[in-house]
């Protein structure tokens, strides 16, 4: 649905985006995420024809971004960070009058007013004043007004920022529905992890405008976060078992944790070390209390990316691959 090729954009001599290319396919929900004033607005303003590439170019949903920027902007709905909704008119009015500014027919718009009335939980608000509504419904408002003319593409900026939990749950909840049940396709510009490791199918990490890594949430934490661990509570340890454990086909280490008294055991593979695991501290009577693998987050890998390129002397491409073979 999007494909990026050599997409950069110069102000003057700065590079605030540098030859970046990847591609989105159709229903999937994509996450760009970087510090501030790593590119990620300037990358989502090309895509959607807002301003011209430097150099490079994109395609959204078949229209090229240079060529074709008018068809661009009407395939593709906007959320900014701080959206645009007017405070004194109400919800319907503020929907109509976009309504005519993307050219939806005049007979359409009530029937899809309503509609997004319904899937955003909005219908009975629809006629109050935007003014009157919370953080969270008008945030909903504002993605209700992108998708008014029923575009198949969605640019949202920071769709969660400073709601509720209660709030944020509910958008996410509306974006994977409109990803999976209604085949739209969403890039999310985000600082939120959490909501990239839960929401995104596949992320982006860019700094100064180079994209660094694309994989999923998943890959990303794994190539860049370090073996997996398993944590093992027990009743008793001694120094027999976890030298039996460290002999374990699999176990990479076995450290104790000095304050909660827990084993930390590196594995190659959680699935497949930890029945061993479970196995050998049987056999040496041991009392397993708790045990629980430990996966690698998004967070840990999103900070080691920004502080450094490369792993070892890997490419953080190549790492994922090498994790993607191995699992």
């Amino acid at each position: 649905m999007i494909i990026a090729t050599g997409l950069t954009k110069l102000y003057g001599e700065f590079v605030a985006v540098d030859h970046v290319n990847f591609e989105i396919n159709e229903g999937e929900i994509f996450g760009i995420l970087g510090p501030n004033g790593a590119g990620k607005t300037t990358i989502i303003r090309m895509l959607a024809a807002i301003f011209p590439p430097t150099e490079g170019t994109a395609k959204v949903a078949n229209c090229d971004v240079i060529e074709d920027d008018m068809a661009v902007r009407s395939q593709v709905g906007i959320l900014s960070e701080n959206p645009s909704l007017y405070e004194r008119l109400t919800a319907r009015a503020n929907l109509k009058f976009f309504a005519r500014l993307y050219d939806v027919p005049a007979d359409q718009i009530d029937n899809r007013i309503d509609f997004l009335g319904e899937i955003f939980d909005l219908k009975s608000r629809l006629d109050d004043r935007v003014g009157t509504y919370s953080k969270g419904m008008k945030q909903k408002l504002a993605i209700a007004k992108a998708l008014i003319h029923d575009p198949p593409v969605l640019f949202l900026d920071e769709p969660t920022s400073a709601l509720s939990p209660e709030a944020a749950k509910a958008i996410r909840d509306l974006l994977v529905d409109l990803a999976k049940d209604r085949s739209r396709t969403i890039c999310i510009c985000t600082h939120n992890l959490h909501d990239a490791a839960r929401l995104c199918d596949r992320v982006a990490v860019i700094r100064h405008g180079r994209i660094l890594t694309v994989g999923t949430p998943g890959e990303i934490s794994r190539a860049y976060s370090g073996p997996p661990t398993v944590r093992v509570k027990l009743g008793a340890i001694d120094t027999a078992l976890i030298e039996a454990l460290a002999k374990v086909d699999g176990v990479i280490s076995v450290d104790k944790d000095s304050i909660t008294n827990n084993l930390m055991i590196k594995v190659d593979n959680h699935d497949k070390i930890t029945p061993k695991i479970v196995r050998k501290i049987v056999e040496k009577n041991g009392e397993i209390l708790e045990i629980e693998p430990i996966h690698a987050s998004l967070e840990e890998a999103y900070l080691k990316l920004i502080e450094e390129d490369t792993m070892n002397g890997i490419t953080v491409e190549e790492n994922i691959s090498l994790v993607t073979e191995r699992t």
